[in-house]
């Protein structure tokens, strides 16, 4: 009996030993192709200050995996990151995203902590809503977040989800991607 419990236990060792290196090679960035991708935002000949750039992989296409994100910084410019900061996207086909946006500045606009003063908040954001509504421009979108702040588009919101932007880039290897947003909403990508 001691004899088949010492090789249960060194199968089991055995067994454990075979699992850990296995998943050894599944944690995070394990096993992913990943190219690096980086380039600037630009509307109307200016540098998106504010926003996030969003790639999702594309399975119609065949690409398959975690999407990556990258913040557009105060000169329009923007590194993806997959599972770690600028380690890139998933080689392949992606359905692109672009969220542009600025603070707006109302004259009287107060800020309001909604965890201090939960009435106060919403009477703000009320407040901050019909302002916008009534202040609003026919081409400009506003709107409120969660600590009533409010903010504009600067990229046409339309932009803004991967699924129907209309942009879709094939990423083969690292490489420098433009976006570039002319007067009429268009976009020119270039290298």
């Amino acid at each position: 009996m001691a004899t088949s419990r010492l090789i249960d236990v060194r199968g089991r060792a055995v067994l454990l030993a075979a699992a850990m290196t296995t998943l050894s090679g599944c944690g995070p960035g394990h096993g992913l192709n990943l190219a690096k991708v980086s380039g600037k935002v630009i509307y109307k000949g200016q540098p998106v200050k504010n926003g996030t750039v969003f790639f999702m992989p594309d399975e119609a296409k065949g690409t398959v995996g975690p999407p990556a994100v990258g913040s557009i910084t105060s000169d329009g410019s923007y590194i993806m990151s997959t599972d770690t900061a600028g380690d890139g996207v998933i080689v392949g086909h992606h359905k692109v995203g672009i969220t542009g946006v600025e603070p707006v500045v109302a004259s009287g606009q107060e800020e309001v902590d909604p965890e201090k003063d939960a009435g106060g908040y919403m009477k703000a954001k009320s407040k901050a809503a019909q302002a916008g509504r009534s202040a609003a421009k026919k081409d400009e979108e506003l709107f409120t977040d969660k600590g009533g702040k409010k903010f504009r588009f600067v990229v046409p919101s339309k932009y803004s989800r991967p699924e129907e932007s209309g942009i879709i880039i094939n990423i083969e290897g690292s490489r420098t991607v433009n976006f570039d947003f002319d007067e009429s909403g268009n976009v020119r990508i270039s290298p």
